[in-house]
């Protein structure tokens, strides 16, 4: 009688860790970005809405003059002055002045949106989930994207490190663009725009995908750097990569030929 208890007792023990363990697998899987295969690499123009958040971006970037805003500023205050990094604050604050269709990442249901949309948060990895429900991320950059990047090193690391608005695309070969973003909250808290070389065949292979992201090279650049534009990284000392895309807008399916 001992035996078969203590045998009953095992065998629950078993079916409650497999459970737990299939729950935690499910729960894993469904936080895993899927890429979305979009089947279009060319450039597009973008909707007349997004045009205006990057002009807006652009005139907040010359309006901001490079100084330092500090934890706490406008682009903040629309989320009770969030302060724990405000890039994706400030993308979303650029958004909010249009009257894009948004949500909460937590108010947004699984499954296809049509339409231009934007995700109300601040705080990248939120947003990433939000955008992820709606099935809107990419390996393919188009103007009007936001860009998240990943950080490998000292000084934090991770897949959703930081995260700037895209603001013009260039295809320089197969699967390889020269990248233009404004971004905030950069090194000095400020508002500055970057120009850097992405490689989307490295991008789609996790062993190579931390070094999808390269400078520009020099002999290629064209622009003096200043304290509103540069050809370099966000952050000082980062090993910075591009982690993949969200899209606030759907492209066109490539027409077949």
């Amino acid at each position: 009688m001992i035996h078969l208890r203590r045998a009953l007792v095992l065998a629950l023990c078993f079916i409650l860790l497999c459970t737990s363990f299939a729950a935690a697998e499910k729960k894993k899987k469904a936080a895993e970005d899927v890429i979305r295969p979009i089947t279009t690499e060319v450039v597009q123009e973008v909707p007349e809405t997004i045009q205006k958040v990057l002009d807006l971006a652009y005139d907040q970037l010359i309006e901001v003059n490079g100084k330092n805003l500090g934890e706490k500023n406008k682009y903040t205050k629309w989320r009770n002055n969030y302060k724990f990094g405000w890039c994706g604050g400030f993308i979303t604050w650029c958004m909010l002045q249009f009257d894009i269709p948004m949500e909460e990442k937590n108010k947004i249901e699984e499954g296809e949106v049509e339409g231009i949309v934007h995700v109300k948060e601040a705080d990248v990895s939120k947003l990433n989930t939000g955008y992820r429900k709606m099935n809107r991320i990419t390996n393919v950059p188009q103007k009007g994207f936001l860009c998240v990047y990943g950080n490998v090193g000292k000084g934090g690391t991770g897949k959703y490190y930081h995260v700037g608005l895209v603001y013009d695309v260039v295809k320089l070969s197969e699967g390889k663009y020269r990248i233009t973003t404004i971004e905030g909250n950069v090194t000095g808290k400020t508002v500055r725009m970057y120009i850097r070389d992405y490689d989307m065949n490295l991008a789609a292979d996790p062993k190579t995908v931390t070094k999808d992201m390269t400078l520009v090279p020099k002999d290629e650049r064209d622009q003096e750097e200043s304290k509103i534009f540069s050809y370099g990284y966000a952050y000082k000392n980062r090993q910075m990569y591009i982690s993949h895309f969200l899209m606030p807008w759907i492209p066109e399916e490539e027409p077949a030929e």
